[in-house]
Parts: C-alpha cells; sequence; structure tokens
C-alpha cells in the first residue's frame, strides 16, 4: 500500500492588513516578487508604504529603494497616516535607498554623475542613517546595496518599478529582477513592484507578470475612495483568482472582510 505523502505546508508571511491575510490563506508565500499593476500612482504608493510599515513593526527588515522622490518627501507622506520609520531607521531595521538625490545634484551641478559610490554628492553624514545613497552606476550599487545584504525574511519595496523602467533600459531592469527575484525566494522574503499601466506597453507588463510570483491588479474608483484588489496569480497556491474590495480611510487601505472568487 502506497502511502500518501503529507502535504508540505508554504509558508507564508502576513502583511498585517486585516482582511488581507485572510482571504489570501494567512498571507503571501515567503519567497515572493509582487507585482501590483495600478492605474493611480498615488494610492497603490500608499498601500505599499502601509505593508512595509506593517511588516516592519512586525520585525522584518526593510529596504525602501525610492527613484523619484528622496526619503524625506516618503517619511512626509507615510506621517499623515502617523506611520513613523525614526526608530526603525535608528535601529537599521528601515533602510531608505536613495536614487533620487545624487540623480537631481549630478543635474544640478552640470550633469556630472556622482563618483561615490557610498556618500554620493551629498557627502559623509549628509543623510538620516536609515538612508544611502546611491552612486552613480544604479545597478551596481543596488547590488550591493540589497542584494549582498539581504537576508532571511527581509522585505524590499521598489518605489516604484515605473520609475526604473523609464530611466533605464528594459533588459537591464530584467536582468535585476531576476537577480533580486532569485535572492528574495532564498531567503524567503518579499519583493513589492507597483507599476503604471497607463504608461507603458502591454507587452512589458505582460512580461513582467510572467516573472513575478503574484501579480495583483490594483484598481481604483475616480470618483470615490474604493477600489478592489483582484489577484490573478500566485506562486505555490490553488489557481483561484480572487477579487478584494478595498477603501482608503484616516488609516490608510482597508481591506473588507469578504471576498469573492472571480
Amino acid at each position: 500500500m502506497i502511502r500518501a505523502r503529507p502535504k508540505e505546508r508554504v509558508r507564508r508571511i502576513r502583511v498585517g492588513m486585516g482582511g488581507l491575510d485572510e482571504k489570501l490563506g494567512g498571507g503571501i508565500p515567503a519567497g515572493s516578487t509582487i507585482l501590483l499593476i495600478s492605474n493611480q500612482e498615488g494610492p497603490v504608493r500608499l498601500f505599499c508604504q502601509q505593508i512595509a510599515y506593517l511588516l516592519g513593526t512586525e520585525g522584518h527588515r526593510i529596504f525602501y529603494f525610492t527613484i523619484v522622490r528622496d526619503p524625506a518627501y516618503i517619511r512626509e507622506e507615510m506621517m499623515v497616516y502617523e506611520w513613523d520609520t525614526t526608530e526603525m531607521e535608528q535601529g537599521r531595521q528601515w533602510t531608505f535607498i536613495d536614487a533620487y538625490s545624487p540623480r537631481v545634484q549630478s543635474l544640478q551641478q552640470g550633469g556630472h554623475g556622482p563618483q561615490s559610490m557610498g556618500t554620493g554628492l551629498l557627502g559623509p553624514g549628509a543623510m538620516s542613517p536609515g538612508s544611502r545613497s546611491l552612486g552613480s552606476d544604479l545597478f551596481v550599487t543596488l547590488r550591493r546595496e540589497i542584494l549582498s545584504q539581504l537576508d532571511e525574511g527581509d522585505i524590499v519595496m521598489i518605489d516604484s518599478l515605473s520609475d526604473l523602467l523609464v530611466n533605464h533600459d528594459a533588459a537591464s531592469v530584467r536582468e535585476l529582477l531576476e537577480i533580486l527575484g532569485n535572492e528574495i525566494h532564498q531567503r524567503n522574503g518579499l519583493v513589492f513592484m507597483p507599476i503604471l499601466s497607463d504608461i507603458h506597453d502591454p507587452h512589458v507588463v505582460a512580461t513582467l507578470s510572467h516573472m513575478s510570483d503574484v501579480v495583483v491588479e490594483f484598481e481604483l474608483e475616480s470618483e470615490h475612495l474604493e477600489g478592489k484588489l483582484r489577484f490573478y496569480k500566485m506562486r505555490r497556491a490553488q489557481l483561484r483568482p480572487m477579487l478584494l474590495p478595498f477603501s482608503i480611510t484616516d488609516r490608510g487601505v482597508m481591506a473588507e472582510t469578504f471576498g469573492r472568487v472571480i
């Protein structure tokens, strides 16, 4: 008699958002790259900031990669909802990877790229303990500042994948995501990658969806602060597309406690 092998339990990471974790069977499978496809920038960034903060308060180490805003801008956005990262930054649990400041200062100085990988043009001590400024070679520095630093259960937030694609060729971005995805799989962490569907060719979005472990469509109705999360793909889970309504409140994005299979 052949005995059935016991079903291997999938390790999941709870994002801390009421209603969402429950509908996902306890959270997102660890080691996943998550593509968030949205038609609006503000709400999906709010969603990512909220999840990053909640995961940080649960003890996960956060790498927040910001491309077209400096860390101070992101902090101000988050403080509207009282998501204060100060203590986490001081404790090296939350790190902003700043790709914005060196580029802007380079433009202000006539287009000469920053020469220092470690401090960019800001100089030693010009940034907070929880921020790192990128040098002139974005991808080399990303590999050094994120890939070489990743540990078990770490979280990477790319704000945003659209900004990365606009400023760099698609082939280089795909290569970076493949490497990052492999590292995250090995370390049971998560990578969140929001993308604005309206500014990219459908082929690009389809390719990134194919590469990602989890694909979510973040749709906001223009007349109301309400919308839907549609989960089209999730690795190591039954193929069951799910629709989860949400609303934006003074506490951030709130998922409803019920969902519908579509």
